[in-house]
C-alpha cells in the first residue's frame, strides 16, 4: 500500500487568518520589596522580588519610526512594576504575577504579555530554592 499523502500545512488553514508576527520587549531584573506569602512572617518581613516581563507588540512591515511614542517606555513599565508590588498583599506569588500581566494589559494595551515572578529570599527558616511563577496573558 503506498503512504499517505499528507495534506500541506497552507491547503489545511485555508480561510483562517495567519497569527500575527510578534516581536517582544522584555524587561529583566526589576526589583521591588513585597509584604506577601502564605506564612505570617513572609507578609510581616516582606521579601525582595524579581520580576521579568515581556510585552509583545506588533511586528510591522516597514522599521518603526525612531520615537519614543512608537513603543513602549522602559521607565513607565518598570515604575507600574515596582509600584504595584510595593503595594500587593497577596498570600500567592501567582496571584501577584497575574495582577501584574493584568495590570501591564490595562496600562500599555498590547497584544500578548508575559510576567517571571521570582522571590529572592524566603524569609522560612530552612528554605532553599529560588520560587518562580510564569504567567502569559492576552488581550481579549
Amino acid at each position: 500500500m503506498p503512504p499517505r499523502r499528507r495534506t500541506p500545512a497552507k491547503a489545511r488553514g485555508r480561510g483562517a487568518a495567519p497569527a500575527p508576527v510578534l516581536d517582544w520587549l522584555r524587561l529583566l531584573g526589576i526589583q521591588a520589596y513585597g509584604h506577601l506569602g502564605v506564612t505570617l512572617q513572609e507578609r510581616e518581613l516582606g521579601q525582595r522580588i524579581d520580576v521579568d516581563v515581556e510585552l509583545a507588540y506588533a511586528a510591522g512591515p516597514e522599521r518603526r519610526p525612531d520615537a519614543l511614542d512608537s513603543c513602549y517606555d522602559y521607565e513607565e513599565v518598570s515604575r507600574l512594576i515596582r509600584e504595584h508590588v510595593g503595594q500587593a498583599r497577596c498570600r500567592l506569588a501567582e496571584t501577584l504575577a497575574e495582577e501584574l500581566a493584568l495590570a501591564l494589559l490595562a496600562e500599555f494595551d498590547p497584544p500578548r504579555v508575559r510576567v517571571r515572578l521570582r522571590k529572592l529570599h524566603v524569609p522560612v527558616a530552612d528554605f532553599s530554592g529560588l520560587p518562580e511563577i510564569v504567567v502569559e496573558r492576552a488581550r481579549s
